[in-house]
């Protein structure tokens, strides 16, 4: 789903958080972010600029697995993959809203500036950049017969993992984070030992990718402490 086609939804949202998977967080976008903020729980916001609707959208999210803490007590329903729909008892106030977003859109900085410049100079970040790349050149070369799930199911468990650590500074709990990223580890050690097996990648690119992930996976155990001490120093 693009931005425009999220911004008209909630132009149209009056009764409703809707959340969208991305990654590993579900992410909800003005109207939606607003209910959560203000009834849920007071999320740290982010604010882009978005190109395409010519406006500043504030949003924030949590780990998908926190869910069922987040949403305790309200009635809500995954409308389709990676979208879920919450209702919310109290309507939509117009003139709180914008209230609300003037407040914030002074208060809260741009998204990923400076901590995500910080972060993808890092060599934790190259290391999974260096692996996602690996893993989508040789999973275009692996047979039909285990492209589904282990082929597809690969590429985008790097994917995450990359994304995981280029958002490592804006997530609110980086401890969890950092557990979920350490667990995608685990999976795509699993998945290469899967293919090497089946002879579906050499012993070559077994090795590269293998260390690959030991490298960002011991990367990222130390971050847990040492990062998130210095970034807490500066909030």
């Amino acid at each position: 789903m693009t931005f425009r086609e999220i911004i008209e939804r909630e132009d149209q949202n009056t009764d409703s958080i809707w959340l969208y998977r991305e990654g590993m967080f579900m992410k909800a976008y003005e109207r939606s972010a607003f209910f959560a903020h203000t009834l849920i729980h007071e999320f740290k916001l982010s604010k882009r600029y978005i190109k395409t609707v010519n406006m500043d959208v504030i949003s924030l999210g949590f780990p998908e697995q926190t869910i069922p803490k987040w949403l305790n007590g309200y009635v809500y329903e995954w409308v389709q993959e990676g979208l879920i729909r919450c209702r919310m008892r109290k309507k939509f106030n117009e003139v709180e809203f914008h209230n609300w977003k003037e407040v914030v859109s002074v208060n809260v900085g741009d998204r990923f500036t400076p901590h995500t410049a910080v972060i993808e100079k890092s060599p934790v970040y190259k290391v999974a950049y260096d692996l996602m790349t690996q893993t989508m050149q040789f999973a275009a070369h692996i047979s039909k017969n285990v492209s589904n799930p282990v082929g597809v199911r690969i590429k985008e468990q790097t994917y995450l993992l990359c994304y995981a650590v280029r958002v490592f500074y804006d997530v609110p709990d980086r401890d969890a984070h950092i557990d979920k990223a350490l667990e995608l580890c685990s999976e795509i050690k699993f998945a290469l030992q899967v293919l090497k097996d089946l002879k579906e990648i050499s012993v070559n690119t077994f090795a590269l990718a293998s260390e690959r992930v030991v490298s960002v996976s011991r990367q990222l155990s130390a971050l847990r402490g040492k990062v998130t001490a210095k970034v807490h120093e500066g909030d």
